[in-house]
């Protein structure tokens, strides 16, 4: 079994194209609750949360858990980097913009095909995936390059004494799982 405490209590997990997983195989392993940002970001229906109280949901998640957490989520420049200014570790996945697309795709198929409940208590529909523009692949498409710069972002909010992690590629994902003995799913 692999020690991964030098992670530390409190890690934030954010990019693109796998994050989510890996939040909760780190949760899992390091038996710590697992905050998903986007499950505080919309109501039912696809309701998006104010800013102002989107900031207060995050920051009460955070302090009802004093002993560590793991977030999940990109919100920062919403919440002012606020989870990587407190974490111990930020671990940021950056898979290649196309990669990206195709995995977000079939996956978003398989959600609307299978009903799964995401960011809470929202379902995609196939209207959602394809003709609305509050889907996910047209706000990637739409923000590509300030994606290519998260890097930099998260990096700068980063605590001068916190790990920085960059992910850079698939590859480094799946090296990560297998280094520190993660189990996706």
């Amino acid at each position: 079994m692999t020690d991964n405490s030098d992670l530390g209590r409190k890690i934030l997990v954010a990019g693109q194209g796998g994050k989510s997983t890996l939040a909760r195989a780190l949760a899992a392993d390091l038996e710590l609750p697992y905050i998903e940002m986007d499950a505080l970001t919309y109501e039912r229906d696809w309701v998006p949360v104010p800013p102002d109280e989107f900031r207060v949901r995050v920051r009460e998640a955070m302090d009802s858990h004093p002993d560590g957490w793991v977030i999940d989520g990109n919100q920062a420049n919403t919440l002012q980097g606020m989870p990587a200014k407190e974490a111990d570790s930020v671990v940021l996945v950056n898979i290649p913009f196309a990669r990206m697309m195709w995995r977000l795709f079939w996956r978003s198929i398989a959600r609307a095909r299978d009903k799964q409940l995401i960011c809470g208590e929202n379902t995609e529909t196939w209207g959602r995936i394809f003709f609305s523009r509050d889907s996910l692949m047209w706000f990637l498409l739409r923000h590509r390059k300030s994606i290519g710069r998260r890097p930099d972002r998260f990096r700068e909010w980063t605590r001068d004494d916190a790990q920085f992690i960059l992910l850079d590629g698939a590859r480094a994902l799946n090296d990560f799982y297998a280094e520190r003995g993660l189990r996706r799913g």
